[in-house]
C-alpha cells in the first residue's frame, strides 16, 4: 500500500514537474522571439549563439531558422550530459527545450503589444530589460523544478566535470562573454552587445530571485513525544536529516526528546502541520539558516547541478577502480598464465 501511494506521489510529482516545463518553456521561448530575435537584440548563452549563427548563415542567403539551430545545440548537450545528469533531469530539461524551441519559432507577440509613437528601435534597452527579466525568471523556475529550459546553465555544468578545479558559475561567464564579443563583431554594433549585457545582468538577477528562495533554510527544533514517528514521517516525506537530542527542561527537570532538522523555506509550512497532527503537544520553534558547514545531509536537493556533479565523479572514479582492478587482472594472467 505504502509503494502504491509512493508511486503515486512520484508521478503526480513528474506531472507537476512536467507542466512547470511546458509553461517555462513557452513563456521564456515567446520573450525571445517577441523582445530580442524581432527586434535585432542578441542575448547570451546558447539562444543568443544560435541568433549569431542564424545571422551568419541569413548573409549567405540560407535561412536556417533559430529555433532550429538552438535545438540542434541542446541535443548535442543534452546527449553528452546523460551520463551526468542522469535520464530523470534531462527528461524534464528535454520538454522544456522542446517548449522552447516552439516558442522561439512561433511565440512572436508583438502585434499584441501596444505601439506607441516612437519606432521600436527606441525602445531596445526596455526590450533587452523585460526580455532579460522574463526569460530570467523562466529560468529559475525551470531549474526550481528540477529540468532546464537548456542552453549553457548544462553546458557550463558539464564543462565543470571535465575541468573540477573551474567552478560552473565562470564557465557561465566565459561563455556569456564570448557570445556577447561574436555578438559585437558580427554586427559591427557595440551597443548592441551593451543591449546583451543589460539583458544578461536583468535575467541573472531574476534567476537568483526565484532560486534564492528555494535555497533558504530553516532549522526546526522540535521537544515532543512521539520522536520516533516525527522522525519517521520527516524521513519519509521530506526525505531530510533528523538529529535526535536528549534534553531536560529545568523547571519539570523531566526527560524529553528535541529533534532537529533542516528544511527549505518552501516545506516549512508542511513541517508544522505535519508535526502538529503527530504529535499536538509538541513545542516547535525555528530559525532561518544563514550557513550550513560539513558533509551533512541536510540539503540534498539545494543544488541540482552541484549534486548531480558529484553524483558523476564518484561514479566515474568506481568506474576507473573498476577497470584498473580488471586490467590488473588480465596482465596476472596473461604473465603467470593463471586460468
Amino acid at each position: 500500500m505504502k509503494i502504491k501511494s509512493l508511486n503515486k506521489q512520484t508521478i503526480l510529482k513528474f506531472i507537476c514537474q512536467t507542466l512547470v516545463m511546458i509553461v517555462a518553456g513557452i513563456i521564456g521561448g515567446s520573450a525571445f522571439k517577441t523582445f530580442f530575435e524581432s527586434v535585432g537584440i542578441i542575448p547570451t548563452g546558447v539562444s543568443g549563439l544560435s541568433l549569431i549563427i542564424h545571422n551568419l548563415f541569413a548573409r549567405g542567403d540560407i535561412n536556417i531558422p533559430t529555433s532550429v539551430i538552438y535545438l540542434t545545440i541542446n541535443s548535442a548537450i543534452i546527449l553528452t550530459a546523460l551520463k551526468v545528469f542522469g535520464l530523470r533531469f534531462l527528461l524534464l530539461s528535454g520538454i522544456g527545450i522542446g517548449s522552447y524551441t516552439l516558442a522561439m519559432q512561433f511565440g512572436d507577440l508583438n502585434s499584441l503589444i501596444n505601439k506607441t509613437s516612437e519606432s521600436t528601435s527606441d525602445l531596445l534597452l526596455l526590450y533587452s530589460i523585460v526580455g532579460g527579466m522574463i526569460m530570467g525568471l523562466m529560468i529559475g523556475l525551470a531549474l526550481r523544478y528540477g529540468g532546464s529550459t537548456g542552453g549553457s546553465d548544462i553546458a557550463g555544468a558539464l564543462l565543470n566535470k571535465f575541468f573540477p578545479k573551474i567552478k560552473t558559475g565562470y564557465f557561465l561567464l566565459g561563455i556569456n562573454a564570448i557570445v556577447i564579443t561574436l555578438s559585437v563583431v558580427t554586427t559591427g554594433s557595440f551597443v548592441i552587445g551593451l543591449y546583451a549585457l543589460v539583458s544578461t545582468i536583468i535575467s541573472s538577477m531574476a534567476t537568483n530571485l526565484v532560486l534564492d528562495d528555494s535555497k533558504r533554510v530553516v532549522a526546526f527544533y522540535i521537544i515532543c513525544n512521539k520522536p520516533e514517528a516525527i522522525a519517521e514521517a520527516i524521513l519519509d516525506k521530506f526525505h531530510r536529516g533528523v538529529t535526535k537530542l536528549d534534553v531536560q527542561g529545568m523547571f519539570s527537570q523531566k526527560e524529553k526528546t528535541m529533534l532537529l532538522s533542516l528544511v527549505p523555506k518552501g516545506q516549512a509550512h508542511e513541517m508544522k502541520k505535519l508535526v502538529n497532527e503527530l504529535d499536538r503537544n509538541a513545542f516547535v520553534f525555528s530559525s532561518t539558516v544563514t550557513e550550513t558547514l560539513g558533509d551533512g545531509n541536510f540539503m540534498k536537493e539545494a543544488s541540482i547541478f552541484k549534486n548531480k556533479v558529484s553524483e558523476a565523479k564518484e561514479t566515474l572514479k568506481s568506474d576507473k577502480l573498476l577497470s584498473r582492478k580488471i586490467k590488473a587482472k588480465k596482465i596476472l594472467k596473461k604473465k603467470y598464465k593463471l586460468k
